[in-house]
């Protein structure tokens, strides 16, 4: 093999290649092996990658994380709040997804020590019936998000509020975000915030773009090369960059119980405004205080947001649910998409057909399977990997002769 014995005998006279060294060589071939290293892991990404923005693929994909309401008395709740109760109970027997909320009754009177034990939430009970709401295992607390008295009024007001049915239909009209300012009391802090969330919303909307790639229902008139259906809209709602806001009093009395869940703990300074988004079925990642708040923050989450959402799995995104009385799927009319789903069927002179023999099907090659690529791109990498590792060996046992 004379084209080896050329390379090894020009590595072995220190100049003769290029007129570098063996060091520099072996510079040289590890940069050159990292930047095509790099730029396979970055087409592997492309590849991947979904197209549908973040607001719009929580909308249609991430089923909304269930709250627990623990109910705790002496003996059956009777009157107003037990029938209350029933009914809500009722409600979910026939519509499990109406509202993400499990109820769970619990007789203190005849409570044994293992169940005491096995419900955290039962320290938090009162003297009278108590509504404990404890928030989703994605949460990662077992603090109560609230604890009151077991009444109709506490009952309903955490169930919805005027503020969540107005955050539902914004959401449901296609907004990619609503973007709540809780007002503190303070009239120049509140105003200035105010000025602050306008101004960022107003620059978001006027320089974010939604990715290019993804197919909306109504663009299956038109010719695709490849179809990958994860970049196929699950609903008819109309995609667009459009930001709603809403305004509310942090002593807000049709509020209070939504927004403990709204400000978290941690997630306000006192007497300060705070601005947070919602996206999705109703999930948020936190606020910004006043003295955190700048358009260009406002810009930078909204960005995320209408950027392609390159993690499609829930847990791995920002965020977290809150208590909300949709059933989601139901409103979006979300449909599933795979390659035997009837939006694919309706359109396979499009999506499969060569366009000049429309009447012979061609391979069905156009939702794409990903694994053979990422399995050659694995194999590439190992090799690679294993090249540099005896080429630096190599060079050692050099250095060190």
């Amino acid at each position: 093999m004379p084209f080896i014995e050329c390379r090894e005998a020009s590595i072995g006279n220190d100049r003769e290649f290029g007129g570098s060294t063996p060091g520099q060589e072996y510079g040289k071939f590890r940069g050159m092996m990292r930047r095509v290293l790099l730029g396979l892991f970055a087409t592997a990404l492309v590849v991947m990658a979904c197209q549908v923005p973040v607001f719009r693929f929580a909308l249609e994909r991430w089923p909304a994380d269930q709250f627990a309401l623990v109910v705790t008395s002496e003996g059956e709740l009777a009157g107003a709040i037990g029938e209350a109760l029933e009914a809500l109970e009722e409600e979910l027997k026939g519509d499990s997804q109406a509202i993400n909320l499990t109820v769970q009754r619990v007789n203190l009177a005849t409570l044994t020590d293992t169940e005491l034990v096995s419900l955290p939430a039962l320290e938090h009970a009162g003297e009278g019936p108590t509504l404990i709401l404890m928030p989703p295992a994605s949460w990662k607390s077992r603090t109560p998000v609230w604890t009151g008295e077991a009444t109709v009024k506490n009952l309903s007001g955490l169930l919805d509020s005027p503020l969540r049915q107005r955050c539902g239909s914004h959401l449901l009209n296609g907004a990619s975000a609503v973007w709540v300012l809780v007002e503190s009391g303070d009239a120049t802090k509140d105003a200035a915030a105010r000025e602050v969330m306008e101004a960022g919303v107003k620059e978001a909307e006027a320089t974010l773009e939604i990715p290019e790639g993804v197919i909306r229902r109504e663009d299956f008139n038109k010719e695709f090369e490849n179809i990958d259906p994860d970049n196929i809209l699950r609903s008819g709602i109309p995609l667009k960059i459009e930001f709603a806001t809403e305004v509310v009093s942090a002593d807000d009395p049709e509020e209070v119980l939504f927004l403990s869940m709204l400000m978290r703990s941690g997630n306000r300074t006192p007497g300060e405004p705070l601005l947070v988004p919602l996206f999705g079925r109703g999930r948020t990642f936190g606020g910004l205080t006043a003295s955190q708040m700048t358009p260009e923050r406002i810009v930078a989450a909204s960005e995320y947001l209408c950027g392609a959402c390159s993690c499609q799995v829930k847990e791995g995104n920002p965020g977290y649910d809150l208590l909300f009385r949709r059933n989601w799927d139901r409103l979006l009319e979300v449909e599933e998409i795979t390659a035997d789903s009837a939006i694919i069927q309706r359109n396979l002179d499009r999506v499969l057909f060569d366009p000049e023999e429309p009447g012979e099907a061609g391979p069905v090659e156009e939702v794409r399977d990903h694994k053979p690529l990422l399995i050659g791109l694995v194999v590439f990498n190992l090799v690679a990997f294993g090249a540099l590792s005896c080429l630096r060996r190599r060079h050692r046992l050099r250095e060190s002769s």
